[in-house]
């Protein structure tokens, strides 16, 4: 059993690797206008590289997940302390911006996926019950935290020692993971899934024992126990997180040139960063909070917060002002740390611990199929219309189809949860039945 110093220095430790490469993946967006101005390219070219590199994170989360249960953290991990500062500190190099879509997107994109899902992984293992639950939204939380700082990092940063230089030191600040790897070395045995929790919806009654290895490769495994998890709440929550992770992932990496297009100075627009990182935050704690309570569905929060992204997409169309400029993207913020967190959250409820990784594997793997796609879209919509009124519109549509979604899920949660109780009470009545015929 692993000591309780121990847990709590690994927990320490991955939320500081969270902090620092996850955030820095979603706070990228913030360099846009260094990247435009350097390689003089359309702002769909441009847009790409932040698009990979958050799609390559997301999108190897199942084969990341995969490879965790086959190979164990300490490996998966000792891998991503490579892939990671060498994607950045080669980027140093880049003559052309194709060059980070490699570099960064790409290598670093892998070695980042790795590591965000190891750490969710050790989480979840490392905690049980309302504790676990609690420290989970804290570890979400993390990652819009981290954009408080980051846009100002790294703007410091680019004036300093120029876009190159700061991608080497970059790469020198990612280096720093060792520890937790030494970690999770240290209590490897303890870190392997071995028990199965109770009230399992998904596959929970189709075996009992762990997952047996498969001898197939990776990815076929991977489909193998995504069919196997597949039911109508897992469906439509990974539909759903997907839709809107998209939607945000894409408008966030150009926020910058968004808040240029609407008139703001610069330093106005790195604000934007701030305040949809303070709403961002806070909406990841409460669904921990939430599940603290006895008779709250905590995914009520994520229906509510996907209203709130379509609200805060309907005040950049419609609003002028800054103010109302900060309060929609402090909306979108709260819109996405809400369904991020919520969807944690009810993984951990519904899967068994064996397949947890691949389970969220899918998920981070569905949300970066589509968001690697989004950010060059909307830019590209922004080239050819001149505009980002129809992008602000289309972001709307997708946040009211999340809410639907999630609305289904609610209403089928609690149908299923009605249905058994009654099945418990039906079966307590006839072992009461019989009790006293007897």
């Amino acid at each position: 059993m692993i000591n309780r110093v121990d847990k709590e220095l690994m927990y320490i430790f991955s939320l500081i690797v969270v902090f620092l490469e996850v955030g820095g993946v979603y706070a990228f967006g913030a360099a846009f206008d260094a990247l435009l101005e350097k390689y003089q390219k359309d702002r769909s070219t441009t847009a790409t590289v932040q698009s990979l590199l958050l799609g390559v994170t997301l999108s190897f989360g199942v084969i990341s997940g995969t490879l965790i249960s086959r190979l164990g953290l300490p490996l998966v991990l000792l891998v991503s302390c490579i892939l990671v500062p060498a994607g950045y500190c080669s980027s140093f190099f880049a003559t052309r911006i194709e060059h980070l879509y490699v570099s960064i997107g790409i290598v670093s994109g892998i070695g980042v996926s790795l590591a965000y899902t190891s750490t969710s992984i050790v989480n979840c293992r490392l905690f049980t019950g309302q504790k676990r639950d609690l420290y989970l939204s804290i570890y979400t939380s993390i990652i819009p935290f981290a954009g408080f700082v980051y846009p100002y990092i790294l703007e410091w940063l680019i004036e300093s020692y120029a876009l190159n230089g700061t991608f080497l030191l970059l790469g020198a600040i990612y280096s720093n993971k060792i520890p937790f790897l030494i970690m999770c070395f240290r209590n490897r045995k303890y870190l392997a899934a071995d028990e199965v929790p109770e009230n399992n919806d998904i596959a929970g009654n189709e075996t009992d024992a762990p997952m047996k290895k498969a001898k197939k490769g990776v990815i076929i495994n991977a489909v193998q126990n995504f069919k196997k998890m597949m039911n109508i709440t897992f469906s439509l929550i990974l539909l759903a997180t997907a839709v809107s992770t998209a939607g945000t992932s894409g408008f966030m990496g150009l926020a910058l040139d968004i808040s240029l297009w609407k008139g703001f100075t610069k330093t106005q627009g790195l604000l934007t960063f701030v305040i949809y990182n303070i709403g961002n935050t806070l909406s990841r704690l409460v669904p921990g909070f939430l599940k603290q309570i006895q008779g709250v569905d905590f995914l009520m929060f994520s229906f509510i917060s996907a209203l709130a992204g379509c609200i805060g997409q309907l005040t950049f169309f419609f609003g002028s002002s800054y103010s109302a400029y900060l309060i929609g993207f402090c909306l979108t913020g709260l819109c996405f740390g809400g369904i991020v967190s919520s969807t944690a959250l009810v993984l951990v409820e519904i899967v068994i611990p064996e397949r947890l990784p691949i389970a969220m594997g899918i998920t981070s793997t569905t949300c970066g199929i589509l968001s690697v796609s989004t950010g060059p879209f909307f830019g590209w919509l922004r080239d050819i219309l001149g505009s980002y009124n129809l992008v602000i519109i289309i972001i709307a549509t997708l946040q009211a189809i999340t809410a639907i979604l999630l609305c289904i899920v609610l209403i089928y949660r609690r149908i299923d949860t009605n249905k058994k109780k009654k099945i418990q009470q039906e079966r307590r009545n006839t072992v009461s039945c019989t009790v006293s015929e007897l």
